[in-house]
């Protein structure tokens, strides 16, 4: 079973050491969903409708591309 990473830098999210881990790309993802919402209130509050809708994609596309180390695969 492959582990999964992502990390706010990799979204897009700077100045942020946060990493969501797990073998469920489901309760990775949600897991950092959650932790945008809680620490980066702030963040989301300053962005439109459309830019939270994209930043939630990449979370979702950074999984889905990821092997699991944390690095997007080379094209």
């Amino acid at each position: 079973m492959k582990i999964r990473l992502v990390k706010c830098g990799d979204i897009g999210i700077a100045n942020c050491n946060y990493m969501a881990i797990g073998n469920n790309l489901d309760d990775v993802e949600k897991n950092m969903l959650e932790h945008i919402e809680k620490e980066h209130k702030d963040l989301l509050e300053s962005m439109t409708d459309d830019e939270i809708h994209q930043l939630k994609h990449r979370v979702s596309t950074f999984l889905g591309r990821s092997c699991g180390c944390g690095h997007l695969p080379k094209p």
